[in-house]
């Protein structure tokens, strides 16, 4: 079954791509995609950021100017999903991303501000 909803999942999400060529994943589709092992989740923010809050088993690689010399410790046969506050710096690194030979790139559309906003619409829903 949850092979199933992988493949539901991804094939959904195919046509969403960016002008970084990395596919945009609203934050349900980003939730059920970095439950799998194989997935790199990269929060792009600054420490402070970062150190504030973030997503559950994210590392932190904060897009500035070594940003290339960072990536070079991750997989490029794995699939990445990046993310910022609201998308902006998380297209710009998967531009990186993608020059650098990754094949799968992942990006939460609208970043934690809209991740958020999403999770707070949930919750009213549920509570009402």
């Amino acid at each position: 079954m949850r092979i199933l909803v992988i493949f539901f999942l991804l094939s959904s999400i195919m046509s969403c791509e960016n002008k970084s060529g990395a596919t945009l994943l609203t934050s349900q589709e980003m939730k059920e995609l970095i439950t799998l092992d194989s997935v790199q989740l990269i929060d792009v923010r600054s420490l402070e950021a970062f150190r504030e809050g973030h997503l559950e088993g994210a590392q932190n690689l904060v897009y500035d100017d070594e940003f290339v010399q960072k990536i070079k410790n991750l997989d490029k046969n794995k699939p990445v999903a990046v993310y910022c506050r609201t998308g902006r710096r998380s297209e710009e690194c998967s531009k990186i991303l993608e020059k650098a030979g990754f094949k799968k790139i992942y990006q939460l559309k609208g970043g934690l501000t809209q991740w958020e906003f999403e999770d707070e619409l949930v919750r009213d829903t549920i509570s009402q």
